[in-house]
């Protein structure tokens, strides 16, 4: 039985990700800064250990006898005390450093890395050109690396689509941006199959690929697609401006104690079409994925069924 690492098992990608493992057979150890968050995984047969990136010993200690790690992290929240005055992209950095040194001394080859769709060497904002530096990094760290950028995640847990389930359930919708930025989506489901699909496949290493379904979607037609599946008439949108947004964004660090820079960043990469191209991965994963619509279908039956 192989064994695998999941760093960000308490966020919405690693623990369906970890579920999946799981099923299919593999031995799973997860990483967590605090274990109570993951104690469902724990309940299915994960082995959890308490740790952090940013905690070099932590680290090498949880890659102890594994075959592959998983990283799906992002750093808009504080990585361990005191970062709140740490630059964002710096704490993202010694993470995925440490993950690297650690993987080397316990001869771990196998490195799968979550990010998301828009980050390319013409990047402009604080976080694309960040995670650019960091996909780079990875893809010459001599592991044998695959980095996987989904566009808008469907399911219910991931942040941008509660975001959008929320409103379309309303009458009247708070939009960030002017609604109009096109956006390619993929189920929870689809992405975990990428990302397993991906595992054992040695094309794949050294490569980065773009997933998602065929929909391209503005920001506002997503809303009122989501609307449509939950039964509910279009909301009325009212749409905030990103320069007001940005404007606090220091003030919202500071309140929610977020490492410097991380709102700012995360504001400077919306507005931006993230349309991406597909067509690499499915050369190699032949799958047809869910529609935006299926997709949303899909997380309203979970949702309504437990």
């Amino acid at each position: 039985m192989k064994s695998m690492l999941i760093i960000g098992a308490s966020g919405f990608v690693g623990g369906y990700l970890a579920r999946q493992l799981l099923t299919d057979g593999y031995h799973v150890r997860c990483l967590v800064r605090k274990p109570e968050k993951v104690k469902a995984l724990a309940d299915l047969g994960c082995e959890i250990v308490k740790g952090d990136v940013t905690d070099y010993a932590s680290v090498h200690d949880a890659l102890k006898s594994m075959d592959a790690v998983y990283v799906s992290i992002h750093t808009l929240a504080p990585q361990h005390s005191g970062t709140a005055d740490q630059e964002f992209m710096a704490i993202e950095m010694e993470g995925l450093q440490n993950i690297v040194k650690a993987c080397n001394t316990q001869n771990v080859k196998r490195l799968i890395y979550v990010t998301s769709l828009g980050i390319s060497a013409d990047s402009k904002d604080a976080w694309t050109t960040g995670r650019w530096k960091v996909q780079q990094y990875l893809l010459h760290s001599g592991l044998d690396v695959t980095v996987i950028q989904p566009g808008m995640i469907v399911g219910i847990g991931g942040q941008g689509f509660n975001m959008v389930l929320s409103n379309a359930q309303k009458n009247t919708a708070l939009v960030i941006g002017n609604g109009k930025s096109k956006l390619r989506c993929i189920a929870i489901d689809d992405l975990v199959y990428n990302l397993t699909g991906v595992l054992n496949e040695p094309r794949t290493y050294g490569q980065t690929y773009e997933v998602g379904s065929d929909d391209v979607l503005t920001a506002d037609q997503l809303i009122d697609q989501a609307a449509d599946v939950a039964g509910h008439r279009h909301p009325r949108k009212i749409h905030i401006p990103l320069s007001l947004l940005r404007l606090a964004a220091p003030l919202i660090e500071r309140l929610a104690k977020s490492p410097k820079g991380s709102i700012k960043g995360a504001l400077d990469g919306l507005g931006e079409d993230l349309i991406g191209d597909p067509s690499a991965i499915r050369k190699i994963l032949p799958h047809q994925p869910l529609s935006y619509k299926q997709a949303v279908e899909r997380a309203l039956k979970i949702y309504r069924n437990k």
